[in-house]
């Protein structure tokens, strides 16, 4: 506690006057005594706060305040903060949250923005586009990866305490209109997006290739949504026809920027070009092993040559994918190391109504490889990812493995 300083004046005061100060005088050096007593009979320690002291502690908060206390939102604020404080993907929703989640869920528009938020409760917060979906709201606007969203909604985005907030913020009905201020690199600037239902037909999209007078198999997957794994197999199938008799040299998965999503339409991929064998294990709580994702022979081509590209925004399933893919053997990953997000979050709704999804497990390769916080390194890294360079490269790679 800091010193009391008193600072003693020569003035007139009234007998009145004299007795309040002295009043006071008292009362405040009174005050002082029992902190000086109440902080000598609470001497510091070393041990670890427990869990009966914490809800004591909680207790005292909620009981003796000066104030009443609306106990179900000081506790609400708590978990918020205790549960964004583990990692990016853990999050607490109040039942009123959640309760908006489900009513945007089913109005089903988006801007079509994946982001990740850093520094989550800190003054220095900043919340980053890392993928934009083809066609969407927020690509009509040329918003693309890396840029800063200061605030939306009217809202900074420095007081978002976790993705999901800011997943709820950019969702809502078909045409709503929210303002948004984001940074692309040279100044603010203030936009008005509007919201619409995604496109799922630009999720996947493929060409034929003509390299050297070789034709490669492109195949681009943006997202992985419900249905992707099935249309990359039918893309497929359709620029095998188109190269007719001359065969495919090999295939180019694209998986630059893409943020991730459904973990079991990436395994669908890996199926297709792996036989046998573990695909993708979890790991919780001390290393224990809960679930292991096995190759099926059905339907896999274990001899087309493939070369999978990434960028440093390539995550979740998309990283599944591709570490899949390099340990049997199956691919040369080509590009920059991925982002790194290999957790499992489990969703566990309370009594009140409330919602909290917190990390239970974390994904490792077919090698055992852990790749949350890791990324997937390429084995070749490319000077230029963006554009048709990286694309270029890879073509290069497999017309010259094929002889």
């Amino acid at each position: 506690m800091a010193p009391v300083c008193f600072t003693m004046k020569k003035v007139r005061m009234s007998r009145g006057s004299v007795l309040l100060g002295i009043s006071l005088g008292v009362l405040g050096t009174l005050a002082v005594q029992q902190l000086a007593s109440d902080a000598s009979a609470a001497k510091p320690s070393k041990a670890p706060l427990e869990r009966q002291e914490f809800h004591d502690t909680l207790d005292v908060v909620l009981d003796r305040y000066v104030e009443p206390v609306d106990t179900p939102s000081v506790m609400s604020r708590g978990l918020k903060h205790m549960v964004a404080g583990l990692d990016p993907y853990s999050h607490y929703m109040t039942a009123k949250e959640r309760a908006l989640a489900q009513k945007r869920a089913r109005e089903g528009a988006e801007a079509g923005l994946v982001t990740t938020l850093r520094g989550a409760g800190g003054a220095l917060a900043e919340l980053e586009v890392i993928a934009v979906h083809p066609g969407s709201p927020a690509a009509k606007l040329g918003i693309g990866p890396g840029t800063k969203i200061l605030e939306l909604r009217d809202r900074p985005a420095s007081g978002l305490l976790s993705n999901a907030d800011a997943r709820l913020l950019l969702s809502g009905a078909s045409g709503e209109r929210i303002p948004l201020t984001i940074d692309r690199g040279h100044g603010h600037e203030q936009l008005e997006l509007e919201l619409d239902k995604l496109s799922e037909s630009s999720l996947v999209t493929g060409e034929l290739v003509e390299h050297d007078g070789y034709p490669v198999a492109v195949i681009a997957i943006h997202a992985f949504r419900p249905g992707v794994g099935e249309r990359v197999k039918k893309q497929l199938a359709a620029l095998r026809s188109q190269a007719g008799d001359r065969g495919l040299v090999g295939l180019v998965l694209d998986v630059r920027g893409n943020p991730g999503g459904e973990v079991h339409e990436a395994l669908v991929v890996a199926d297709l070009f792996v036989e046998d064998g573990v695909l993708t294990r979890t790991r919780g709580r001390g290393g224990v092993i809960l679930r292991e994702e096995l190759a099926t022979s059905a339907g896999t081509d274990p001899d087309l040559p493939l070369v999978l590209v990434q960028d440093r925004r390539s995550a979740s399933a998309s990283e599944l994918l591709a570490i899949a893919l390099q340990d049997r053997g199956r691919a040369k990953i080509m590009g920059e190391r991925s982002f790194g997000k290999g957790t499992v979050q489990e969703l566990i709704g309370l009594p009140d109504g409330s919602l909290l999804t917190l990390t239970v497990a974390r994904y490792f390769s077919p090698e055992d490889r852990n790749i949350d916080s890791q990324g997937v390194d390429p084995d070749v890294v490319l000077a230029e990812v963006e554009g048709d360079a990286a694309i270029e490269a890879a073509c290069r790679e497999l017309v010259a493995r094929s002889f």
